[in-house]
């Protein structure tokens, strides 16, 4: 596709979602409908359905058969929660997420919450590690030569740890 195409296009995959009265959705998408406005990642309450429309606590969408560009907007990742505020954060940073977790991505996280905050790991002096990683983004050169540097410590570290150790010899000195 001509990148001067691109922008006339979208992806995403249509599917019907059920939405109740008291639900909290997430537009996946910048909504524009006569003269109402919906921003991405904007968070809403669903007031009332009707058969045309949905009324929502700061709007309504007239249904005319379009997509909507709606999800749950139950759980956020923390990419999606930038500049919001919520009463509580329930972040899980398991072992095998570290690799993407850093300073600036924990701040994200963390400093969403008004009142309360909830962090689930599977170690915490391991995610104490990961998150004062600072958050400089690298090259892939950079990427290969730390991987090199982790290679050659753990190299290290086993040898250090299989070497036979050496008995040093018992001098005995007279007086």
């Amino acid at each position: 596709m001509p990148p001067d195409e691109a922008p006339k296009f979208s992806l995403f995959e249509r599917k019907q979602i059920a939405l109740s009265i008291g639900d909290r959705i997430r537009f996946t998408k910048n909504v524009k409908r006569r003269g109402q406005k919906f921003f991405n990642n904007e968070l809403r309450t669903v007031l009332d359905i009707h058969e045309s429309k949905i009324i929502f606590d700061k709007g309504e969408i007239i249904r005319n058969g379009a997509s909507l560009h709606l999800d749950q907007g139950i759980a956020v990742t923390s990419h999606a929660s930038q500049a919001k505020t919520v009463d509580q954060v329930i972040a899980s940073v398991p072992v095998r997420a570290f690799s993407q977790a850093n300073q600036a991505q924990f701040y994200v996280s963390m400093s969403r919450a008004q009142w309360a905050m909830h962090i689930f790991t599977d170690s915490k002096v391991a995610l104490r590690d990961a998150v004062t990683r600072p958050s400089k983004r690298l090259s892939s050169w950079e990427l290969l030569d730390l991987a090199e540097q982790d290679r050659t410590l753990k190299a290290e570290l086993t040898w250090q740890r299989v070497k036979p150790k050496k008995q040093q010899p018992e001098i005995a000195y007279k007086r």
